[in-house]
């Protein structure tokens, strides 16, 4: 018969056991909580890159709506997106066209993350150029001139009309210029004057302001309004509903829309505003020197300040 001792291992070999159980156990706990940690991580940035996706484009379209209204003569172009594990970088131009002549505008760029945050790179930068004894100062912004607009409703300090200047500038050059009217007039009438030239219509949005404070004019980058497209009811037709979904849509910009849909409307803000109701304070137009030189004796306009200005070719 054989030994006790051969059929039940000792304490020794016993202790062996527990500790190579022990560690089975505890390789098996690392491995599990590995698997566990890494899927884990690869669902939150599953999640995560999802989210920042969604992200990205409702604030992309978002943008592209208020920029559809707002900025004179500025037309949004694509953007460009850079990633990396954590983040996104959205980099939108914007381009100016004068006479048909593209003139790089602004560019913004924006950062979002998997975190759901997002965040504007660098803002605008615009500077003037004068002397305080000047009636005004021009801004600028890239190198070229802002145009501006005057309210007919308010009394200015001095009211520019800088359409001399056309007279200097060079034959090969086109040039873009804002003019602000003496009231308000209906997009078809506006059309019909400035045919071929009108780039842009300025809807003045400022409503009643206290008479007793020095008043400012409204530069490009922060009038509204919209582009002419092929017809000037259908070009209005576009920005009514641009305003409508950005009154209705949740975002920023929806209290300044409804505000801006109520003062369009005026007295019939509580119904919907139609195309052959919306009124006009000024325009854009484009062209060579020559072209706007004929809008020189217009007796509608009221101020006149020169923009934009490149070469034909």
């Amino acid at each position: 018969m054989k030994d006790k001792n051969d059929l039940f291992p000792g304490d020794g070999d016993f202790s062996k056991l527990v500790k190579k159980a022990q560690r089975k156990s505890l390789i098996r706990t690392i491995l599990v909580s590995v698997i566990v940690s890494a899927l884990l991580f690869a669902g939150l940035m599953w999640l995560g890159t999802f989210l920042m996706y969604k992200n990205m484009e409702d604030e992309n379209n978002y943008d592209y709506a208020t920029g559809s209204i707002r900025g004179a003569n500025v037309e949004m172009g694509g953007s460009l997106f850079n990633y990396t594990p954590f983040s996104a970088h959205a980099i939108t131009s914007s381009t100016k066209y004068v006479a048909g002549v593209p003139v790089p505008w602004e560019t913004r760029e924006k950062v979002f993350t998997i975190f759901g945050s997002s965040r504007p790179v660098q803002a605008p930068s615009y500077s003037g150029s004068g002397n305080i004894e000047d009636d005004r100062m021009v801004m600028y912004f890239q190198g070229e001139r802002l145009v501006e607009f005057y309210s007919p409703e308010l009394d200015y300090k001095f009211v520019p009309d800088e359409r001399e200047l056309l007279e200097e500038a060079g034959e090969n050059q086109v040039v873009e210029m804002a003019f602000s009217f003496d009231a308000a007039y209906g997009v078809e009438e506006v059309e019909e004057i400035f045919l071929d030239q009108l780039n842009w219509y300025w809807v003045d949005v400022n409503g009643s302001a206290d008479q007793g404070e020095e008043q400012q004019p409204v530069y490009g980058y922060e009038a509204y309004g919209f582009f002419q497209n092929r017809d000037a009811l259908e070009s209005a037709e576009g920005f009514i509903q641009q305003m409508e979904w950005l009154r209705d849509e949740k975002g920023h910009f929806q209290e300044e829309a409804g505000r801006i849909y109520d003062v369009v409307g005026g007295a019939s803000s509580s119904e919907e505003v139609q195309a052959e109701e919306l009124e006009v304070s000024g325009v854009v137009v484009t062209g060579s020197p020559e072209e706007l030189m004929a809008f020189s004796e217009l007796p509608m306009i009221r101020a006149a300040v020169l923009g934009a200005t490149t070469d034909k070719y």
